[in-house]
């Protein structure tokens, strides 16, 4: 789905180009526009130059995989994440309206800040199948939650295994979810009851009666785009084109009577041979230049793979277990044949002498400090909870902008802030990454930096 953002004074926008509708997609058009519906964006439609546009306004809030890139997912968020999700789902059902033009991508489900709640752009003509979109975002999920929660981990697996079955239903989903929360809730009812008694029993009875509940193994998805050669159809064309010359030749020659003998009464065995080799010889020397490699084309083939992620920490555990014993005995030998002035001369890294100090450094020193940035992403805001820098002013968004590292280059993204991102005085539109170098001015609400690299 191609999107574009814009900003005016007051909103920032996602804005999506209308594609031809047909009667059921106007209805839903219609109904959209004429409802507010929880949860789902309401788009706004506007022709300019004779295009219509759909704006979806994003004001105040975040993309999931924003939200998430730094921090894993804990059970309460996920939780409240697919229970508004599904509710969404049936309110969409309940005005009729396509499930399949839900964008249940990360990259635009919208997150309200303040509340926590999920919200998605409903985009007539997206007509993407709803059960892929969930099993995708399940999938997309399972990277991201925090594995030591283990409530976490079962509820996502469980939500797993649903969409991985041919056809699930909003209830199956939604069934997972209330089965957990009523678990959740007698096992809180039940430790109220036997606080007192349980205080009274000794360490070793408690952890006796604790059921160990094993979570089970997640099968990691790995996906592959393997390059594929092939020859065009113009080949395979040709290719008979030339066949069918050579048996034409063929029996021109024959019914021509131009291998016969001299007398014109039989075919001349010598002549039609030496015939067929120079046929032979101009048709593998036609075709060599047709199916030359130099003729194919590419493709790409995405190859879905789903391994058990146990079997490979076993293989590699044992990889690294080889790889420990040699280099032990190694380093056991060289001891021996060393003496100890080695350890008063330690080997110096060749990374630790190419490493690269990235930081902002304000120009106005008495009120604004310098931003030294360790690893990337690298979010900068005033959400102190999921930010690797606090900027504390009022005029700066929870989550501002980004700077990101690709190939040694530095690339600057500003995350739909209110008050805007600028590179050397130019307004960045919202997450549209621009390349950022050393003495680059970058203005986040007003307040100016200098991009420094020292290398």
């Amino acid at each position: 789905m191609e999107v574009s953002y814009k900003k005016d004074l007051r909103n920032n926008y996602l804005v999506v180009e209308k594609k031809d509708n047909n009667d059921e997609e106007a209805y839903c058009v219609r109904m959209i526009l004429a409802n507010s519906i929880t949860g789902i964006i309401k788009p706004e439609q506007r022709n300019i130059d004779g295009q219509i546009l759909y704006y979806y306004d994003i004001s105040s809030k975040q993309p999931l995989d924003i939200i998430y890139e730094k921090k894993p997912i804990n059970f309460n968020q996920v939780n409240k994440l697919f229970t508004g999700l599904i509710e969404i789902m049936e309110q969409a059902y309940e005005f009729l309206l396509n499930e399949n033009d839900l964008v249940m991508e990360p990259a635009h489900i919208y997150i309200d800040i303040s509340t926590e709640q999920a919200n998605l752009c409903y985009v007539p003509g997206y007509n993407k199948d709803i059960r892929k979109q969930i099993a995708n975002l399940i999938e997309y999920i399972m990277n991201k939650i925090d594995y030591k929660d283990k409530e976490a981990v079962l509820l996502v697996y469980n939500l797993y295994a649903i969409c991985r079955k041919d056809s699930f239903s909003y209830e199956d989903l939604l069934s997972v979810i209330r089965k957990k929360s009523r678990q959740d809730s007698k096992i809180e009812i039940e430790e109220i009851g036997k606080g007192e008694r349980e205080e009274s029993k000794p360490e070793a009875a408690i952890k006796d009666q604790i059921p160990n509940e094993q979570i089970p193994v997640m099968m990691e998805k790995i996906l592959d785009d393997q390059e594929h050669y092939y020859f065009p159809l113009k080949t395979y064309i040709y290719t008979g084109i030339c066949c069918l010359c050579f048996i034409f030749t063929l029996i021109l020659s024959i019914k021509s009577k131009l291998i016969y003998t001299f007398f014109g009464t039989r075919i001349d065995y010598s002549k039609f041979m030496v015939l067929l080799l120079i046929l032979l010889c101009i048709m593998g020397y036609v075709l060599r230049k047709i199916w030359d490699k130099k003729n194919r084309l590419t493709k790409l083939i995405r190859k879905e793979e789903y391994i058990d992620p146990r079997k490979e920490d076993i293989s590699l555990k044992a990889s690294i277990e080889d790889c420990l014993d040699e280099t032990l005995s190694k380093s056991n030998r060289d001891l021996l044949n060393n003496n100890d002035s080695d350890i008063l001369n330690p080997t110096v890294l060749l990374n630790e002498a190419r490493v690269c100090k990235c930081y902002l450094e304000p120009i106005n020193h008495k009120i604004n400090k310098i931003i030294e940035m360790d690893n990337f992403p690298f979010v900068i805001g005033k959400y102190k909870n999921n930010v690797d820098y606090l900027l504390d002013k009022e005029v700066v968004s929870r989550y501002h902008l980004k700077i990101t590292m690709e190939d040694d280059k530095y690339y600057i993204t500003d995350l739909n802030s209110t008050n805007g991102t600028y590179l050397n005085e130019k307004p960045l539109p919202c997450y549209k990454k621009h390349e950022i170098v050393s003495g680059d001015e970058v203005s986040i609400a007003g307040i100016k930096y200098i991009f420094r690299l020292d290398k």
